[in-house]
């Protein structure tokens, strides 16, 4: 009697190295970012909106000197981050009955990644690195 009834396959656990590796690559973009902006771009465009460029002093001081470094290590960051989110969107559209268990997650490095390639463009729109 109980051959006949069939289970339902259960659904697959959600991956949770896909949110570490994610989470890391987009910070690591960001903050990368954030050192290749702060020594020429920031001091110069955050003034127009009102803000104090003061306390980028010292961190401008210390990431001048390896700005190419910081950008590479920036783009590499943020192209292989935005490829784990390729392949996680593109698995989570293959299986149907995978969850979107972090939408948070996901939503804030989408922005971060956003944000960080906005602070790219400044720098090379003001003062390019290379």
């Amino acid at each position: 009697m109980l051959q006949d009834k069939k289970l339902a396959p259960a659904a697959p656990p959600p991956a949770i190295g896909g949110d570490t590796a994610q989470a890391a690559l987009t910070t690591g973009g960001l903050l990368a970012a954030f050192g290749v902006a702060s020594c020429c771009a920031l001091p110069l465009a955050l003034p127009l909106l009102g803000i104090s460029a003061a306390s980028l002093i010292g961190i401008g001081f210390v990431a001048g000197q390896y700005q190419r470094e910081l950008f590479y290590g920036s783009v590499i960051c943020l192209a292989a981050a935005a490829f784990v989110m390729a392949r996680r969107r593109k698995a989570q559209a293959c299986s149907p009955a995978a969850a979107r268990t972090r939408a948070v997650l996901d939503w804030s490095c989408r922005i971060a990644l956003v944000l960080a390639l906005g602070l790219l463009a400044l720098t090379f729109w003001i003062a390019p690195p290379i």
